[in-house]
């Protein structure tokens, strides 16, 4: 949305410099008085989209063929004779995806605001299903003819409300406080089962809760803040009962669980040019949600989970010489958990496993001035991990462990600033990991041979490039270019990922055509490859992505401005699988898949009177894909089980939506 003229809202920068304007002062009257007296604004209109939209209307719950409210304000107010402001904003309230927010400010004493927002998130394809009790915790699974079903639309929806305060308490001494309740409900795509998989939908059902309160002091030298951080997770569901042919499945469903954390963090300066910083933070979390047994098999009814993390970071930034700046600091973060080993499947002898690690990071950078605006910057960063604290239950270890990792990182880099015409930056780093002899899972031997990806050695090398360049004052440019590679091997196992490397290419441009037009423009290219091998398979995956946009506004006349976008995204997935002979009978090589997304935009604002004006928008929206996640190998939609179920999933692969919509907005003091 374009703006003919500026919102302003109550910011503390804005109040401190209104504040510290002397009578005397060079800044405009009309300047301080667009501070001091803010705009409002009131929008409302129609619009109607028409066409198929599953894929953009993932988090607006606009899937086509809508007729929408369109709904907006911006209200400012400001008591010049008691310094308070009250301000208001409602964003789409005509749609499933808005928010709102109010506000209630005494300038430097307290202000007091509310906010609510809600988000939902629609399943991009359609279900056919015969599952009753879809919703409920008591779902029943027939034997249906592929299609017969009723189609079911999976959506959740959040919904949340939150209250927030602050109080000055003393000129350096501030109290704040905020706490917000959300609340998520539906249905959401899930199943059981491996080998012959069976649907069935997620009911959610859920409140999240959060509340944080802090204390904060702001002197000259030493700055302090405190205090407590909380969440409670309460899901109203706490099992689903799955009946199919072959009987009743009892699948647990997120437990619920909190966590409450004391902290406090500072800084302190010794000197103009020297300040150390600090945090320490202790949590502690919980899940201790009974679950019936319904089987009676005594299978664990309670996790009795606990963890316990501590947070140590001590900073210290330092100016020894006029040219040379140093940042150093030092980071303890200890995981323990306390949840006691259990019994989870007595007929399988699959217990829980508590896991906890221990890490210690420190860095050091520094960087020094040269002349002509150059800065040279290098620095080392060093991780060591211990994680020995991990209980062996023997043939339960499904991979190799490590009991301690370490990772060094180095970094260079050449930074060029203070230039009216030309900044950049470009900047290499290294960092090496590797860590102590792997202890042997007790799966299979090939199990054994796997390599974990998060543990693995591995060498990794990063390119880093920046430039703005203003080659005239009507011309900016933004280049930007990143290249990475890692190296995973040759090490003492085959099989899990071998190396990959990423690269990312963008240029934005922006150009001032005239006084009245503006003209923006931007271009991307990333691509990332990996290689990874496994028993009788190896792949060479690639993900490409290319993406370009363009866009133009400007001023037809006094009354009349106008503006259009466009933008184009095309991302391919490439799997480049090699199956060896023997194994071909049962697995094959994964199609490549390709998605395309284009998208059109266009407005004109009219201004019918002093402080209104009309708005039309017309956006046009395509999708195209391949993605065979949701189809069988001839094509056909996929369908859950050969012998039972029966439930399709059906994605539509060409998509296209076109919006119209007409507003009018009205702007007052």
């Amino acid at each position: 949305m374009k703006n003919r003229t500026h919102n302003f809202a109550l910011t503390t920068l804005a109040a401190a410099m209104t504040a510290t304007w002397a009578p005397g002062s060079a800044v405009a009257d009309d300047d301080l008085k667009q501070l001091t007296t803010p705009s409002s604004s009131i929008s409302i209109g129609a619009g109607h989209w028409s066409g198929t939209r599953e894929q953009y209307g993932v988090y607006d719950n606009l899937r086509g063929d809508d007729t929408i409210l369109l709904l907006d304000a911006d209200i400012n107010k400001r008591d010049d004779a008691t310094g308070t402001w009250m301000t208001g904003k409602v964003r789409n309230l005509g749609i499933d995806n808005r928010d709102a927010e109010l506000r209630y400010d005494k300038q430097g004493d307290w202000g007091v605001g509310l906010d609510y927002y809600q988000i939902p998130h629609v399943a991009p394809y359609s279900v056919n299903s015969g599952v009753t009790g879809i919703g409920s915790t008591a779902q029943t699974i027939p034997t249906i003819t592929p299609g017969t079903g009723a189609d079911v639309t999976l959506k959740t929806e959040r919904k949340a409300g939150g209250l927030s305060f602050y109080k000055f308490l003393a000129p350096h001494l501030n109290f704040k406080v905020d706490f917000k309740n959300e609340e998520k409900d539906g249905n959401r795509h899930w199943g059981y089962r491996g080998a012959e998989p069976v649907f069935v939908a997620e009911p959610i059902d859920s409140t999240t809760r959060q509340l944080e309160a802090v204390l904060e002091y702001g002197g000259k030298e030493f700055q302090l803040a405190g205090g407590y951080y909380g969440s409670w997770y309460d899901n109203h569901n706490s099992m689903l009962a799955a009946t199919d042919n072959g009987g009743t499945n009892y699948l647990s469903l997120p437990l619920d669980n909190q966590a409450h954390q004391v902290f406090v963090n500072g800084g302190y300066n010794f000197t103009p040019t020297t300040r150390g910083t600090f945090r320490v933070a202790y949590t502690h979390a919980t899940q201790d949600n009974s679950l019936p047994d319904p089987t009676g098999t005594g299978q664990i009814s309670n996790l009795d989970g606990e963890m316990n993390t501590t947070l140590v970071q001590l900073g210290l930034s330092a100016r020894p010489m006029p040219k040379l700046n140093l940042v150093a600091s030092l980071r303890y973060h200890n995981v323990d958990d306390d949840t006691p080993t259990a019994l989870l499947v007595p007929a399988d002898q699959v217990h829980v496993k508590p896991n906890g690690y221990e890490t210690i990071s420190g860095k050091l950078e520094g960087t020094y001035r040269l002349p002509q605006g150059y800065s040279l910057i290098g620095g080392i960063e060093y991780k060591t991990q211990d994680r020995s604290r991990a209980i062996d239950l023997g043939d339960e270890t499904w991979v190799p462990f490590r009991d301690s990792m370490d990772e060094t990182t180095y970094r260079v880099q050449v930074r060029k600033s203070l230039s009216e015409t030309v900044n950049g930056s470009l900047a290499f780093l290294h960092s090496k990991r590797d860590g102590s002899t792997y202890t042997p899972a007790n799966a299979g031997a090939i199990e054994n041979q796997i390599n974990p990806v998060n543990i693995a050695d591995r060498d990794r090398n990063k390119w880093r490039l920046s430039l703005d360049w203003t080659p005239m004052n009507n011309l900016g440019l933004q280049f930007n270019f990143e290249d990475s590679k890692d190296d995973y091997g040759p090490g003492t196992n085959p099989y899990g990922l071998v190396d990959g490397d990423a690269r990312l290419v963008s240029l934005d441009a922006d150009v001032v055509i005239s006084e009245d037009w503006h003209l923006t423009a931007w271009a991307s290219w990333d691509e990332t490859k990996a290689s990874q091998e496994y028993n009788n398979r190896s792949s060479r995956l690639k993900d490409t992505g290319k993406s370009v946009g363009v866009g133009i506004d400007g001023k037809v006349s006094n009354k009349l401005m106008v503006g259009a976008d466009a933008q184009w995204t095309r991302t391919r997935s490439q799997y480049d699988d090699n199956v060896t002979d023997a194994y071909q009978s049962s697995t094959t090589a994964l199609p490549d898949i390709k998605n395309k997304m284009t998208k059109f935009s266009l407005y004109a604002e009219y201004a019918v009177a002093k402080n209104g004006e009309l708005r039309f928008d017309l956006i046009h929206e395509i999708w195209k894909t391949d993605d065979w996640t949701w189809t069988f190998g001839d094509g056909t939609a996929f369908t859950y089980g050969q012998n039972e179920d029966g439930t399709m999933i059906i994605q539509d692969p060409d998509q296209s939506a076109t919006f119209v919509g007409v507003s009018y907005k009205y702007q007052f003091d």
